[in-house]
């Protein structure tokens, strides 16, 4: 139990490393988070069935600018709660979303706790153009909102793997209806956020092509990605060059 726990927080830890130490290398996401944790509980199927899942829910959530829904607390916890508990998709769903939004509050708290720490001797380091230290001052900032997250994530689980199921059995079955349901329209939900920020026109043939395929011809997920592969292979290579267009 300690160890699943110690594990657990570490994908937690590192999933908040990501923006400070690795740039934004995409791999704090619900599906690479997910899969990892289902790699330490034993179950990495589920782990990316569940992590596919929130993916599209927050697909269009990006951690840039404005504080959006914090998709690493919610992921990490919400999956290791369900595999361990042998809970439903429908039901991680249920506990990923509110443990998403109460961690953004958290994260919020974190930057502040950060700021105060590691601020006034980042200031006093530029004014002497010690740039070793801001280096060493940056490294801290982020080990220490990760160190947070770890200890937060391993107390979550800790404490809710025995509580969650009891809270799940007094959820009325109407209820739990209701969240099955809901879990299978915050997918769509999420690619029509992602679609209203990057769709054109021009595009919308391949865009009919995806959804023909799986629900006409009976296309798998590998299939599809596949003839998506080809398309843009197709549509890449057939393209003008700018010296064929001048």
């Amino acid at each position: 139990m300690i160890v699943k726990a110690i594990l657990i927080s570490l994908v937690a830890a590192y999933g908040r490393l990501e923006q400070g130490w690795f740039g934004q290398q995409m791999i704090a996401r619900p599906i690479w988070l997910s899969t990892l944790v289902g790699l330490a509980l034993g179950d990495v199927q589920q782990g990316v069935i569940i992590g596919g899942t929130l993916e599209l829910i927050w697909a269009g959530v990006v951690q840039v600018g404005a504080t959006p829904t914090e998709v690493v607390t919610g992921s990490v916890v919400a999956t290791s709660l369900a595999i361990y508990n042998n809970l439903t998709v429908a039901e991680a769903v249920a506990i990923a979303i509110p443990v998403g939004l109460l961690a953004t509050l958290m994260n919020t708290l974190n930057s502040t706790i950060c700021i105060a720490l590691w601020s006034p001797l980042t200031n006093k380091a530029v004014e002497k153009g010690d740039t070793r230290a801001i280096w060493w001052l940056g490294i801290a900032g982020c080990a220490t909102h990760a160190a947070m997250f770890f200890i937060v994530a391993f107390f979550a689980f800790v404490a809710g793997s025995a509580a969650v199921q009891s809270v799940i059995d007094a959820i009325p079955e109407v209820l739990r209806t209701g969240l099955s349901n809901a879990s299978r329209i915050l997918p769509a939900i999420g690619i029509a956020v992602l679609l209203k920020f990057s769709f054109d026109v021009k595009y919308v043939g391949f865009l009919i092509l995806g959804f023909m395929l799986p629900t006409f011809l009976g296309f798998k997920s590998i299939s599809v990605a596949i003839a998506g592969l080809t398309a843009a292979l197709i549509y890449f290579y057939l393209s003008p060059s700018e010296e064929e267009v001048d």
